[in-house]
């Protein structure tokens, strides 16, 4: 061995950097590159399918001579047996990189290059949370390579028993987007969500409801803050109070302040004013009472809460609600389908599952089951202190959306 090579251990430490870089050879393709500033590296120029081609080796000393030659001689029997040694040790960094790779990982170097191509930075706050809350807390720790279809799918359907199916369909698209970007990166071999396409298990199982409401945290935010450019009007201030009580319109335009129960901070719908005929309450949330108090100045001396313009003894018409959004851009053309006054229960019913809300409370307090009067009476005795919980958390969060919106706005985003 020692008489195929040139160099020695001493002939290598004696050499000083030089002007430009220089390349001394050891033999065989073997070459020992020095640069200017000083450094010493390994490399092997050999020549494949007629073009010529240059393997790393390592920097001298951390790689020594005799290990150099060692990888040296290794390359040459690859390229013997009819195998390119750079094209392999880049398949091995590859499959060491596949191996080593996270679903977490992936999901956040998803996230990145999505900015990094100019997507929209709210759109994407809103997928990462439902990753963060939903996919992140059972696959985030596991390698790519392990995750299989069958573990995607418990993940998901997890999400399904939830009641807010929709998120669950999206989640299964983010999944199967992370492992593709892993698969153009070379982190990932192939993508088991794709796998997923279309089981039955994640089909709805309940009618699609045809509401068209706004669907994703950034998108309520710009909502609310379109509706102040309409809070001079009666429909406008409905609108604003539609988004925290997420009452039906026809409910909550023909309010009158007799049910308005200042003392326990309670909204008391009757029954005759309901869809289910059984009275209804709405705890108030802080805002909700200020918005309340302002109006109680405006219209207080009649009976309605939101008096129609003709006349202060006939209530607004829940129609003004929807004409109102229309005026505003929030038509069935509109991006995203559009949202209508019966909008808002449909967005706080999946966004309020996505907090993490126990579903039985939120359709309780949207009313959506029929109530027979020991039901009713149960209901709220055990219940009611959830409600007012949630509806006070319920109308924090639109604050901060309506504030992210803002800030966004003053951005230009």
């Amino acid at each position: 061995m020692a008489g195929q090579y040139k160099l020695t251990d001493a002939m290598i430490k004696r050499m000083k950097a030089p002007a430009k870089v220089k390349k001394i050879s050891d033999g065989h393709g073997l070459n020992i590159v020095l640069s200017p500033a000083g450094g010493k590296l390994w490399e092997y120029r050999f020549r494949y399918e007629g073009k010529p081609r240059v393997l790393a080796l390592g920097r001298y000393p951390l790689v020594t001579l005799s290990e150099a030659r060692q990888k040296h001689q290794a390359a040459r029997k690859l390229l013997a047996d009819g195998i390119d040694p750079a094209a392999e040790k880049k398949a091995r960094k590859q499959a060491a990189q596949v191996a080593g790779m996270t679903f977490g990982d992936a999901a956040m170097g998803f996230i990145q290059s999505r900015r990094e191509l100019g997507f929209n930075g709210r759109a994407l706050d809103d997928i990462w949370g439902r990753l963060e809350k939903h996919i992140l807390p059972s696959l985030k720790n596991r390698a790519l390579s392990d995750i299989k279809a069958p573990e995607i799918l418990e993940t998901l359907l997890t999400i399904k028993r939830q009641g807010i199916e929709e998120t669950a369909k999206r989640c299964r698209q983010y999944v199967s987007m992370i492992f593709q970007n892993a698969i153009v990166r070379g982190q990932a071999d192939r993508n088991p969500a794709e796998d997923l396409r279309g089981i039955a298990e994640l089909r709805r199982t309940k009618p699609v409801q045809h509401m068209r409401a706004v669907k994703t945290p950034s998108a309520l935010g710009r909502l609310l803050v379109d509706i102040e450019g309409v809070s001079s009007t009666m429909a406008g201030k409905a609108l604003d109070l539609a988004a925290y009580v997420f009452l039906r319109p026809s409910e909550l335009a023909g309010g009158q302040w007799h049910e308005v129960d200042w003392g326990n901070s309670l909204w008391r719908v009757p029954a005759e004013r309901t869809k289910m005929r059984g009275e209804h309450l709405v705890p108030l949330a802080r805002q909700v009472k200020e918005r309340l108090e302002a109006l109680k100045q405006l219209t207080g001396g009649g009976i309605h809460v939101f008096p129609s313009r003709h006349g202060s003894q006939a209530p607004l018409n829940s129609e003004s609600l929807r004409m109102s959004l229309l005026r505003l851009g929030y038509g069935a053309t509109a991006v995203g389908g559009g949202h209508t006054g019966h909008g808002f229960r449909a967005t706080a019913s999946t966004l309020l599952r996505e907090l993490g809300h126990n579903s039985a409370i939120i359709e309780l307090q949207l009313a959506h089951a029929k109530r027979n009067s020991v039901e009713a009476a149960y209901n709220f005795a055990e219940h009611l202190a959830e409600r007012r919980q949630m509806m006070q958390k319920w109308a924090d969060y639109l604050d901060k959306l309506r504030e992210e919106a803002r800030e966004e706005a003053a951005k230009g985003i």
